[in-house]
């Protein structure tokens, strides 16, 4: 697992982590029960404080990812990640239903969206914007 952190980003240190740990999950990086770094563990390969590390975790559990084993540690929870990836696809086609709304009433016409669109599946983003 590879996460960065970005010291200088608005976004807090225990979201980057967050961030980090499910796009391990959502890539195949873990199997269903394999064990997370300890929250020392971590803190210390990211330079962060215990308390971040463990804010991430204690979120990430809320969320169904991970289930914590007092003494035993933290660990990862597949059993509903179709369940938690349906919910992300439905909320981000609805922001994206949304944007394409902005877009439209800003001027954009449907065939640009859609190029735009193209772009990101084509992971084509150099030209993103021209």
């Amino acid at each position: 697992m590879n996460i960065i952190i970005s010291y200088t980003s608005d976004k807090p240190m225990y979201e980057q982590i967050e961030e980090g740990i499910r796009k391990a999950i959502y890539e195949g990086e873990f199997k269903n029960g394999d064990m997370l770094p300890s929250v020392r563990q971590l803190a210390k390969d990211l330079n962060v404080s215990a308390i971040t590390t463990k804010r991430a975790y204690i979120d990430l559990e809320h969320e169904g990812f991970v289930y914590t084993v007092s003494g035993k540690g933290t660990f990862v929870r597949l059993d509903r990640l179709t369940e938690l990836q349906d919910s992300r696809l439905t909320e981000n086609l609805e922001k994206l239903g949304s944007c394409a709304e902005e877009c439209r009433k800003a001027g954009a016409d449907k065939e640009r969206i859609i190029e735009i669109i193209n772009e990101v599946y084509n992971d084509n983003r150099k030209e993103l914007w021209k």
